[in-house]
């Protein structure tokens, strides 16, 4: 998918998403991983002293409400830096 695809997607369920979050708990009922929308990308540790250090991994990156893609390195469980990848760029 093509990140105005994408987007356009992102943009509907963060929507859903909010909404879902201001039902009463017992209410809610979020999507399953498989329905849950994400994008490949990669996460690269941001950690000098990691072992490692600035070695992008592939990955499926999850949307969040927020938009904000987080990731932590499976060596140093620091936060990465993640990076989608979109078709066609």
């Amino acid at each position: 998918m093509n990140r105005a695809e994408y987007e356009k997607k992102a943009t509907e369920f963060r929507a859903s998403l909010l909404a879902e979050s201001k039902k009463p708990m017992d209410e809610q009922q979020w999507p399953d991983i498989e329905g849950w929308l994400s994008t490949p990308g990669t996460s690269t540790c941001t950690t000098p002293t990691c072992r490692a250090f600035d070695q992008p991994c592939p990955v499926v990156l999850h949307e969040n409400a927020d938009g904000i893609y987080r990731g932590q390195c499976g060596v140093c469980q620091q936060p990465t830096k993640t990076t989608p990848v979109w078709d066609g760029e």
